[in-house]
Order: C-alpha cells, then sequence, then structure tokens
C-alpha cells in the first residue's frame, strides 16, 4: 500500500540560534520534507505574530503534523496551538537552552532532528504547565533563574550558549538571599525561606550528568515542586557535589515536594520576577495547573525498541 501523502506545517524561527544558520535549516528541511510524500508550509516568524493562533489555523487547513523549529519561545508558542488537539508536535532544536527537546532526548544536531521527523520514531504525550491562559513544558520558578533568565542579555546567549547563564551568576551576590514564600499545594498551604522554588514538569537531578529526565515523568500527571535553600558558595558546592556523585538521593539544601492538580507560590512583602521556559512572564503570586497529557511529541524510540 502506498504511504499516504501527509501535509507539514513547519514554524521558524530565523532568529533562533546561530546567525549563520537560517540557510542550513532550510535547505535540510527541504532535503527531508520531499514531496509527493510530503506537502510542506514554512512559515518564518517575526516576532509579532500570534503564534498558536497560526498553529491553530494550519491544524484547520489540514496539517497531520506541525513542527517547531527554533528556541524555547518558538516552541512554547507552537505548542500553546496544539494543547488538547490530535496532531504531533515535532521539534527541531535549534535554541540556547531546549529544554524539553533535552527532556525527551531529541537530538539536538539539525540533521538528526529532521531525520526522527520523517523516520521511526515514538509520540509521547506532554503534561502542561497552564499559567493563566497559557501552557508550559519544563517548569515555572520564582527566585534566582528569573533573575539570571532577566539578566541574560540574547547576544551573550547567542556567543556563549548556556554558558551566558554562568556568567550572570557570577555577577549575581543576592543568589545567596533567603526570601520567604507561601506555597499552596493542591489546597494546602506551607511557609518556607528559600533562594528559589521551582515547579518542574519532570523529575530533576536524578541521574547525571542529564538532569532533566527521566522523560516518563513528563507524562506522570504530577508537578515536580522544588526548595532551594543554599545561601553560602560552601552550600552551592556540596549540593553540586551530592547532585553529581549521589544521584536519586536527598541533597543538601534541596527539598522535593509535589502536587497533582495545583501549586500557587506567593512572597511576603514583595513581588519578585516569574520564568516559565525561559521566559519572563510577570512577578508573584504565580498559580499552576496540571493539564494531564496536553501534548503530543514526536521523540526517539527507545534503543531497546529500536527496529
Amino acid at each position: 500500500m502506498d504511504n499516504p501523502v501527509r501535509k507539514v506545517f513547519v514554524i521558524y524561527n530565523p532568529h533562533s540560534g546561530k546567525e549563520d544558520q537560517a540557510a542550513e535549516v532550510r535547505e535540510t528541511l527541504a532535503r527531508y520534507f520531499i514531496p509527493p510524500r510530503w506537502i510542506s508550509e514554512v512559515y518564518e516568524t517575526t516576532g509579532k505574530e500570534d503564534v498558536a493562533a497560526i498553529c491553530r489555523a494550519a491544524c484547520q487547513r489540514g496539517a497531520s503534523l506541525v513542527v517547531a523549529a527554533g528556541g524555547d519561545g518558538t516552541l512554547i508558542g507552537v505548542a500553546n496551538g496544539l494543547v488538547l488537539s490530535r496532531i504531533p508536535l515535532g521539534i527541531v532544536p535549534t535554541g540556547t537552552a531546549n529544554f524539553l527537546a533535552r527532556a525527551l532526548l531529541i537530538p539536538l544536531k539539525l540533521e538528526e532532528a529532521v531525520k526522527l521527523l520523517v523516520g521511526e520514531h515514538d509520540v509521547v504525550d506532554v503534561d502542561a504547565l497552564k499559567v493563566g491562559d497559557r501552557h508550559f513544558f519544563s517548569n515555572v520558578s520564582v527566585g534566582i533563574s528569573p533573575r539570571l533568565v532577566n539578566d541574560t542579555k540574547a547576544a551573550n546567549k547567542k556567543f556563549f550558549g548556556r554558558l551566558a547563564y554562568l556568567m550572570s551568576i557570577v555577577k549575581r551576590s543576592s543568589i545567596f538571599r533567603l526570601r520567604r514564600y507561601k506555597v499552596t499545594l493542591d489546597g494546602r498551604t506551607r511557609w518556607i525561606r528559600a533562594s528559589e522554588v521551582m515547579i518542574s514538569n519532570t523529575t530533576l537531578m536524578e541521574k547525571p550528568p542529564s538532569l532533566l529526565g527521566p522523560p516518563e515523568t513528563l507524562s506522570d500527571g504530577q508537578l515536580e515542586v522544588y526548595v532551594l535553600t543554599a545561601r553560602t558558595l560552601r552550600d552551592y558546592a556540596r549540593l553540586v557535589w551530592d547532585l553529581f556523585m549521589r544521584p536519586g538521593r536527598p541533597a543538601t539544601k534541596l527539598s522535593h515536594l509535589a502536587a497533582t492538580h495545583s501549586a500557587r507560590v506567593e512572597a511576603e512583602r514583595h513581588s519578585p520576577l516569574v520564568q516559565a521556559d525561559g521566559e519572563m512572564i510577570g512577578h508573584t503570586p504565580v498559580e499552576i495547573q496540571m493539564v494531564p497529557r496536553a501534548i503530543h511529541v514526536i521523540t526517539p524510540r527507545p534503543a531497546a525498541s529500536a527496529t
């Protein structure tokens, strides 16, 4: 039986990643999405459009696969257009952090990522973290990371990659400050002191050197809550030691909580910044709702089941 013709809609951010990469991305997409098996359409973003709306319109026109080619910002826009849709999401990560791609073990090399979309693969469900009317898929946090995201310039990320965030840490003496937060998980409230409160869609720091897995926790219907209380360089050094030398065991100055429906973080006496998947989204208080199996993402097949 002949393979049916498939319609693929690609949303590509040409400003993501290396400055000289755009031509290579276009050429690679054209080389793999070949007629007559594929009918492809590529939309290149300007930064001013409603990406989610463009994605939904493409699905109404009959797209059977939607691809996000860009960084985490592009991915979030595309994924928001696919929430609770049956259309699978393909990821071609060309950004700096690529949190969700890394967590799902999606290839970070351009050709390998595109080849995965047209070859043998799995499609997995991924939960969403809903804040207001938007959905995120990696983490939402208050404390250190929002300040780092806010302080790290786009030019530095292009040139230094993820090292740019480390440079921002070095400049930040306030990473040692503990603040008081009111944290409500599934309706139960507690007060804590922390330098960072992160609500994650996956368990973290269990299998170094990858600190973002295991991938299956992205679809377990649970919010993972991490509370960091490190105050000194010695605290941070011990934390790193514990994470890498004692993976999967309790780490110094880091506690782990969980929720299944909602999490709310409110600061006492101030309203600090909040980031979600590397994007500044406002100030506290912030409330996160769990949306189980919100999107379907193309991923590599596990090695044991690959053919």
